[in-house]
């Protein structure tokens, strides 16, 4: 008996938690946690504990209510413990909004998850099938993991779509008929629209805590669908060829977002279209040395010697010449280089191919570090050179607007900052000169081909030391305002890396605005830095290549793409509105090398990193968010007026209006009160009744009498009498003796049922 009664009370609680424990399986799957595994255990563990939790508090209102409250609050601060970091949960709510593919999963994430959402899913599940059933909402519920596969781009298993159809159809088909026929609590339309208020309020807030992407989701496959091409011509004539002075960069304020390139391949780098040299002081623009804007090299010719200037190959060089002749690399500083595994060391060549989109050009899109481009498909190409400035180009005609090449380039990122934090750029210029030619002669003494490589090294610091002495003049035209600027910012740092990274980070942490809509009358670089500090790309590009030159850097204008994110995984698109400025600093045993001043829109000055990286804020809508506590605060103290204080202040006042009426009718107003409303919970439609109808039917459920009350009311109603002032105050005792047999028979009858539900259970 003890088993069929504890199977009767609790077999409908399995397809519950079996909707619990899928749910939570398809969000871990989310971020790719296997089905056989610990975390699946760990799921079924805490579902059915909180379902027991919910057991306790439905059986034990006042006691379960503290400990549910209790274990809510230690939940929720064990959840902060462990997502929030220096950050404040940004890296959780990267790696929870991306799917883990921006960030690694980490067991506190997973924990975090177990004691959050998990009890949720458990709580609510519950909630909506043994306690008020409403499908609406179990529905709802049941779409947060298909809502989370959406938001990270992900494909969910049918196997989870078709369990969770299956167990809310399940739910449905069990409990509808049984919880409407059982449950206390009476359901209808004030109810439902109480709930879905409370359901609004909920969602709304949520979605406005959750960071939001700056650019609409699926806008490339809408572009491919609708837009036209109606801005080809123009882009062809401002794009497509080489200009005299700088600014294309900021022509996009006048531009539609017209795809220009799709660009296939993982985190492509800035690409240029264009080096500019002298700045025009009068004009505010930059403009080309013809020299380092014609073509140079041929294509082959610069690729083998690209080829070479690895720096993994550089480091070869030097352990070999430390072997060679002993204690070269200590003499100096570059033993920390020589010492670490040549592994670490690999200068990855990486590859994007482009595809041009109704778009020709005289140029091919190049990185910084470009080793060749290469064309694919029948299409005939033109000549491909490259000039000075590392510009890939024709010769005077374009490239077919259909052309589709790939592009190989040394990695631009983690092998240099690896490399500037083991000391392989704490050199000076002259030194730099001095070390190379010193290892170029061993190597080739000892006839060793690495010395080849030391001969591009050489060469391209030949080439930077040229560019610097032409320059020389027009960096002199720099104003002392600017130059006493960046000799304060650079003050403290010896090498020409650590000068150029300070100069990034002043713009980072120093209040500049990046504002595309910005447009200043003076367009000076001495107005962007100490008045506006306000502007485009262009302006932070400016102004960083002239301090960098006024701190003795060797440092160019650069203009190009930086290519924009899309909804689908490796393929990025380049539109005209992506056009970009930048500048690239020659930096010892490195070379060319891009840096970025332009902070993104909407920067938070607080998260720069030592290195100079950027990481942006989440964009989260605190506005929206104020405004919905408010709202919330405002409705809460609404609902509880009306709970609380509304039945307090009208029965007051109804008290009040009653002994103000003469006696005769102050009783039929009291009688009339007892009838609609007072014992409305236990006398279904006593208004119906007659006075002794009611009468009798009160004293036999409650033991409480208002005959006295009754009589008035029957004489005066029926008979015309009118009442003695004395049996107005028999009237507000009957009045009052009737409200406290109501409120007690309820309590008691409330209490009764509770032990029978209990005795049953056991």
């Amino acid at each position: 008996m003890a088993v069929r009664r504890f199977a009767d009370r609790y077999h409908k609680l399995f397809l519950p938690f079996m909707l619990t424990v899928v749910l939570s399986r398809a969000l871990y799957s989310v971020y790719l946690i296997p089905v056989f595994s610990g975390w699946t255990l760990a799921i079924t563990v805490v579902s059915f504990l909180a379902f027991a939790l919910c057991e306790f508090v439905n059986r034990h209102h006042f006691i379960g209510g503290i400990v549910f409250t209790l274990i809510v609050f230690l939940a929720l601060g064990r959840f902060i413990g462990l997502v929030f970091g220096r950050d404040y949960g940004e890296t959780f709510q990267r790696w929870f909004l991306t799917g883990a593919e921006q960030v690694p999963t980490k067991f506190n994430y997973l924990l975090a998850l177990l004691i959050s959402l998990v009890p949720f899913f458990a709580v609510v599940v519950y909630y909506f099938t043994n306690v008020l059933y409403r499908m609406s909402f179990l529905t709802l519920v049941s779409l947060i993991p298909c809502a989370v596969y959406v938001k990270v781009l992900s494909e969910i298993d049918n196997v989870y779509i078709c369990l969770i159809a299956i167990l809310n159809v399940a739910v449905l088909m069990l409990d509808v008929r049984s919880e409407r026929a059982k449950s206390s609590t009476i359901i209808g339309k004030s109810a439902s629209l109480v709930s879905a208020c409370v359901f609004i309020f909920v969602l709304l807030t949520v979605s406005s805590v959750i960071p939001k992407e700056n650019d609409a989701r699926y806008y490339d496959r809408f572009e491919e669908l609708f837009m036209d091409s109606s801005f080809t011509l123009k882009l062809d004539e401002d794009y497509s060829r080489f200009s005299d002075f700088s600014g294309n960069a900021d022509d996009y304020r006048n531009f539609s977002n017209r795809r220009m390139y799709t660009v296939y391949g993982d985190n492509p780098p800035y690409f240029k279209r264009q080096t500019f040299d002298y700045y025009d002081f009068d004009r505010d623009v930059w403009y080309p040395d013809q020299s380092y804007s014609t073509p140079v090299y041929t294509d082959a010719a610069w690729k083998d010697s690209m080829r070479m200037m690895s720096l993994s190959a550089l480091r070869d060089a030097l352990a070999k010449a430390g072997q060679y002749e002993s204690g070269f690399p200590e003499k100096y500083g570059l033993e920390r280089i020589v010492s670490n595994d040549s592994s670490y060391f690999a200068d990855e060549v990486k590859s994007v191919f482009i595809q041009c989109e109704q778009f020709g050009a005289m140029y091919f899109l190049s990185p910084v570090r470009v080793i060749d481009v290469i064309p694919y498909g029948s299409i005939a190409v033109p000549a491909k050179f490259v000039t000075r400035g590392g510009v890939v180009r024709t010769l005077g005609a374009r490239h077919d607007e259909h052309l589709t090449y790939k592009v190989e380039y040394l990695d631009e990122f983690y092998l240099r900052f690896l490399w500037l934090e083991l000391g392989g750029s704490d050199l000076s210029a002259v030194d730099e000169e001095k070390m190379l030619n010193e290892l170029y002669d061993i190597l080739t003494e000892h006839k060793d081909p690495l010395a080849d490589n030391i001969s591009e090294f050489l060469a391209r610091r030949a080439d930077a030391a040229e560019y610097a002495r032409k320059t020389k003049a027009n960096t002199a035209e720099i104003s002392d305002e600017i130059r006493s600027l960046a000799e304060e910012i650079t003050a403290d740092f010896r090498y020409d890396y650590e000068k150029a990274n300070a100069l990034q980070n002043y713009f980072v942490n120093n209040g500049y605005i990046y504002d595309l809509n910005y447009v200043s009358s003076d367009t000076s670089p001495e107005h962007f830095l100490f008045e506006s500090r306000r502007g485009s790309c262009s302006d932070f590009a400016s102004a960083y290549v002239l301090m960098a030159r006024a701190a003795g850097l060797t440092a160019r204008y650069a203009e190009g793409y930086s290519p924009d994110i899309t909804s689908r995984g490796g393929v990025f698109v380049i539109k005209d509105s992506s056009s970009h400025a930048y500048p690239e600093v020659y930096i010892e045993n490195m070379g060319w090398t891009v840096y970025e001043p332009t902070v993104p829109s909407g920067y938070n000055p607080v998260i720069a990193d030592d290195s100079g990286g950027l990481g942006g804020p989440a964009t989260v809508d605190y506005d929206l968010v104020l405004a919905m506590c408010i709202a919330a605060g405002a409705v809460l103290l609404a609902a509880l007026a009306a709970v609380v204080l509304y039945p307090a202040v009208s029965e007051q006042l109804f008290l009040k209006k009653a002994g103000k009426a003469a006696p005769s009718q102050c009783a039929v107003m009291l009688y009339s009160r007892i009838a609609e409303k007072t014992v409305s919970k236990i006398i279904k439609k006593g208004s119906n009744l007659t006075p002794f109808e009611l009468c009798g039917e009160l004293e036999r459920i409650t033991g409480c009498n208002i005959l006295p009350l009754v009589l008035t009311v029957e004489r005066f109603s029926y008979g015309g009498m009118g009442a003695e002032p004395g049996e107005k105050d028999k009237a507000f005792e009957c009045y009052s003796s009737v409200r406290s047999a109501v409120s007690e028979y309820l309590k008691n009858k409330n209490k009764k049922e509770r032990r029978i539900r209990n005795a049953s259970e056991k």
